[in-house]
């Protein structure tokens, strides 16, 4: 292989195997085994001076610092890597090299237009400033971001007259790329599924009721719940979190709530406690026998293990501890955030939204628990799937028709009907 050689201008150039006595340069090694920052640094400043002027007086040459050839090779070769690196899962970034594949995409451009229309006056063209647009347009297609981005590249450059092509260039990479698929970043949120709530609600869910989408399968504890009971309900489920409520019925605290039970009107909601309050609990021993006191855990105790609390599987209890209670009335959240059956799904996307939820407890007019949402129940996905149900439902509750025949001698509006017609009758 052939690499174009040119003469070396800075301390970053990579001689590679050009002769020493020459003091030449090796530009594929040079933009390819340079860091990425520095790379950067040059595709987006760097020009060859003349050779016939001394460093004082040096002027400005277009003849190109790398060859078509070199970037097209560094090009492909920079995107491969990247969308594999970053498929696998491997730390190698994603800003910076989006730059670099950009800024080397813009170079490109840059030696193309000139080759194509012969310009030689350096001072109206500048390769480094199509370097600088191609990399704002790569990385704002990718991950779609604007205002940000637009003051990231502004202070690199420290030149504000770039601040207008720059807006425009992200606001048409943004645009285009909205028209085939979302962002990187929302594409990989939904990979994942992890329940990162949209912006806003759609307008069309306003048609939609919390009952429509809260979860009625859950479990519940009530305010002095047996450890074994908990362990129980910890080790069969993966919820944060769980109501309190009030049950007359003596069975140690621990039913599933479904819309067929019985006891249903008699669940009266006391207060919410997170599985990771439960856990601690477990793990330093509080609980008691009946009728002794329990301990109380300060708050920098009761959040000890936070951000990674143990697994309810690492805790081992023994049958006499297992018999004890727990009081879960000191430690749970008294007033949680409740919301009617009846509420839109966009005012409880809003409360979501505006107040950080991750969990809305669906109560009656009573004070008794119907069910709870959480983000999950709120994702666009799963919103579309229950409005499409909820729609054809309604379209078939509204098409059914039934056919009931007219007895004789009935009377419909003044006119007696012929013995025998029968009429059909539409139910809406």
């Amino acid at each position: 292989k052939q690499w174009y050689q040119r003469r070396v201008r800075a301390t970053n150039w990579r001689q590679g195997h050009c002769p020493t006595d020459q003091n030449l340069y090796n530009d594929f090694q040079t933009i390819a085994l340079n860091s990425q920052e520095n790379s950067i640094k040059m595709l987006f400043h760097h020009f060859n001076h003349s050779d016939n002027s001394s460093s004082k007086t040096a002027k400005i040459s277009l003849a190109p610092t790398y060859s078509v050839m070199t970037l097209g090779i560094f090009f492909v070769t920079l995107f491969l890597s990247t969308c594999w690196t970053y498929g696998i899962g491997v730390p190698s970034g994603l800003f910076v090299p989006c730059l670099l594949i950009g800024a080397t995409y813009g170079r490109i451009v840059a030696l193309t237009y000139q080759h194509v229309t012969g310009v030689t006056d350096p001072e109206s063209f500048y390769p480094g400033s199509y370097a600088l647009i191609g990399a704002a347009a790569f990385l704002g297609g990718v991950v779609r971001m604007t205002i940000s981005l637009t003051v990231i590249l502004i202070e690199t450059t420290r030149n504000i007259s770039y601040g207008l092509p720059i807006m425009l260039t992200l606001m048409v990479a943004k645009w285009v790329g909205d028209l085939f698929n979302k962002g990187l970043y929302d594409m990989h949120i939904e990979f994942k599924k992890w329940p990162l709530l949209e912006w806003e609600a759609e307008p069309i869910w306003e048609t939609l009721r919390a009952s429509d989408v809260m979860k009625t399968n859950l479990e519940w504890l009530n305010s002095t719940p047996t450890v074994g009971r908990v362990v129980d309900v910890l080790r069969r489920t993966k919820h944060s979190a769980f109501p309190v409520c009030v049950y007359t019925d003596k069975s140690g605290g621990y039913h599933r709530i479904s819309r067929s039970t019985s006891f249903r009107s008699q669940l009266r909601l006391q207060g919410l406690i997170l599985r990771s309050q439960i856990v601690t609990l477990l793990k330093k021993e509080q609980f008691r026998d009946y009728g002794e006191d329990q301990q109380d855990l300060k708050y920098s105790e009761l959040t000890e293990f936070y951000p990674k609390y143990p697994d309810i599987d690492d805790i081992t209890l023994t049958v006499a501890e297992q018999n004890k209670i727990i009081d879960c009335c000191k430690y749970m959240n008294p007033c949680p955030y409740t919301v009617s059956p009846y509420a839109p799904i966009t005012k409880v996307f809003t409360l979501f939204r505006s107040l950080g939820l991750r969990h809305l407890i669906v109560v009656n007019n009573r004070g008794e628990v119907e069910g709870m949402i959480t983000r999950a129940e709120l994702q666009e996905h799963f919103l579309e799937q229950v409005f499409d149900l909820k729609k054809e439902r309604t379209s078939a509750a509204s098409s059914l028709v039934t056919t009931n025949p007219i007895l004789p001698g009935l009377t419909i509006n003044g006119v007696e009907a012929p013995e025998g017609q029968h009429k059909t009758l539409h139910t809406f």
